[in-house]
């Protein structure tokens, strides 16, 4: 699994790779459910731009393949790389592409495919589950009014009304 000392090592091999260094930190956020990882970037005036800092969610990190979470490092370095070499924000245009083609990263668009080591129920705190289709049918992260008026709702496949989610943590 890819921790902080983890990803700063491969952050420095892709910076070598360029003649440079890495020189930001890297954090781990348990807040990004959606977002697989970020680059950060300051203004230091001027219109000049600096990364800050790299993070990654930590749901991401402990429930994808390493082929993937190495994808997504690549990605964010080019992010670094691109701001920390122009000095602007470039986000997905040609120039971020032309970094990942400088370090062999094919990940260079706004969606990645997450290749996951575990179920898609385990990824959220609540499953809602349809004992007629006999499957999972909804996931959620928070307590909703939608979990709490759980009696209230008709499966969208079958027309059931008598679904039940339950708590996998």
């Amino acid at each position: 699994m890819f921790g902080i000392k983890e990803i700063t090592q491969y952050c420095e091999e892709l910076s070598a790779k360029v003649n440079d260094t890495f020189d930001i930190p890297i954090y781990l956020n348990g807040r990004l459910t959606k977002t697989l990882g970020r680059a950060h970037s300051e203004t230091v005036g001027n219109g000049i731009w600096m990364p800050s800092r790299l993070e990654f969610s930590k749901r991401f990190l402990e429930t994808s393949t390493d082929e993937c979470v190495k994808s997504v490092i690549e990605h964010e370095w080019a992010h670094y790389y691109t701001v920390k070499r122009t000095g602007e924000s470039h986000g997905h245009d040609a120039e971020f592409k032309a970094t990942c083609r400088m370090i062999g990263c094919t990940n260079d668009g706004t969606k990645t495919h997450v290749d996951r080591t575990v179920a898609e129920e385990f990824l959220h705190k609540y499953t809602v589950y349809c004992p007629h289709c006999d499957k999972a049918i909804g996931f959620y992260d928070r307590m909703c009014p939608t979990l709490k008026r759980i009696k209230d709702c008709v499966c969208t496949e079958c027309g059931c009304d008598d679904l039940f989610y339950t708590q996998n943590w």
